[in-house]
């Protein structure tokens, strides 16, 4: 019996789908249809796009989302082990991460991924899932978009540049021996900071002030600013590379010893169960009838403006797809309602298929043939 061979692209994992699977896919993103792709490259090439991977972002439950943050920080590719644990941490903590929490967080893991998979945002096989590039660079911590985690950039990502004769000093104040190079230095200081055991006897010698300095940055954001002369603490955790520059007056919080802090949890707060519905008040049926149907009217007829605003020539999509800010306040105008209300307006044009591509090369929304039938329909 041959052996299946595990996908190596977004493309590959596609193709292995069937056809209701390609169905969910494209159910749960129907902006991939617009316009029609010409096959299975085209249509792994378009879901990896900016616009596209926002807005399937966008519309993800809680927990979903957290999953594919948690991955984003996660090595890439990451087995499902190591996801689970970025959402339940490792239990040497306080218990947050286990007990009811982390019962729940791995009953409902398997659904969470099932989605992201569906959404084609998650592909690979269980030993090795690897979150889409796109989704990656939008949910991964960086200097100038922070992670919805709070978490920072690796140690090696934060002491690129420095100079190998830097990292030996660092080494022998975390008591490392040296290396011979900038590469396994970087390396023993991560392994340092991933040793459950080993970090928590570095922890142990440092001063209470420097302890109160990591409490402060280790939920985020992992920034820091520092003076030319630091307080003996902060000064403390910079020797050692808890602290490691940014800039001349910037520091950060390496992601594994913050890792470390929070007791391997992505999340201070993971969500695996939906908040319980309460109802705030109680209407009568008959005036919410009436009221739906005022603005089912003013829905309809909002569209139908929209459409005829833009049949002899939309706006131009923007190259990172969506509309600019001068074409949305002409939209607003010419609809007489605020920007926000006009932008809700597009996206629900867009989304239910009567807005899409004009498939030019100086590509322009434009109505599509099925908002034809649309406005045929009785009101």
């Amino acid at each position: 019996m041959g052996t299946t061979t595990p996908p190596r692209t977004l493309a590959e994992a596609l193709r292995a789908r069937g056809d209701e699977s390609l169905a969910g896919l494209l159910r749960a993103r129907p902006d991939l249809l617009s316009p029609v792709p010409s096959d299975i490259t085209q249509l792994a090439t378009r879901a990896g796009t900016r616009a596209s991977v926002v807005r399937a972002l966008e519309h993800l439950d809680r927990f979903a989302l957290q999953a594919a943050e948690a991955l984003a920080v996660a090595p890439d590719p990451a087995p499902y082990d190591t996801l689970l644990a970025l959402l339940t941490g490792d239990g040497q903590d306080d218990g947050a991460g286990r007990g009811d929490a982390g019962a729940a967080i791995t009953a409902a893991l398997p659904g969470a991924l099932a989605t992201l998979r569906e959404q084609a945002l998650v592909w690979g096989e269980d030993t090795a899932l690897h979150l889409v590039r796109t989704a990656r660079e939008l949910l991964a911590p960086s200097p100038q978009h922070p992670s919805p985690t709070g978490l920072g950039p690796t140690v090696a990502e934060a002491t690129a540049g420095m100079s190998p004769g830097r990292l030996q000093e660092i080494l022998a104040a975390a008591g490392l021996p040296a290396t011979h190079d900038p590469v396994s230095a970087v390396a023993a200081l991560t392994g340092l900071f991933t040793d459950r055991t080993r970090m928590a006897e570095l922890l142990d010698t440092a001063p209470v002030e420097a302890l109160a300095v990591l409490d402060r940055l280790v939920w985020g954001p992992p920034y820091g600013e520092v003076t030319p002369n630091p307080a003996p603490p902060v000064q403390w955790l910079r020797d050692r590379g808890l602290l490691l520059p940014v800039s001349t007056r910037t520091v950060v919080l390496p992601r594994e010893a913050a890792l470390h802090l929070r007791a391997g949890r992505a999340h201070r707060v993971p969500e695996p169960v939906a908040p319980e519905l309460v109802a705030a008040a109680e209407r009568d049926p008959q005036a919410v009838d009436r009221a739906a149907a005022g603005q089912g009217f003013m829905a309809l007829s909002t569209v139908e403006e929209l459409l005829k605003l833009w049949n002899d020539g939309g706006p131009a999509i923007l190259r990172a797809g969506g509309l600019s800010v001068r074409d949305l306040k002409r939209a607003a105008g010419a609809l007489d309602v605020t920007e926000p209300v006009a932008a809700f307006w597009i996206e629900l044009a867009y989304a239910a298929g009567l807005l899409a591509s004009d498939g030019e090369t100086d590509e322009r929304y434009a109505p599509t043939p099925a908002s034809d039938e649309w406005l045929d329909l009785p009101a």
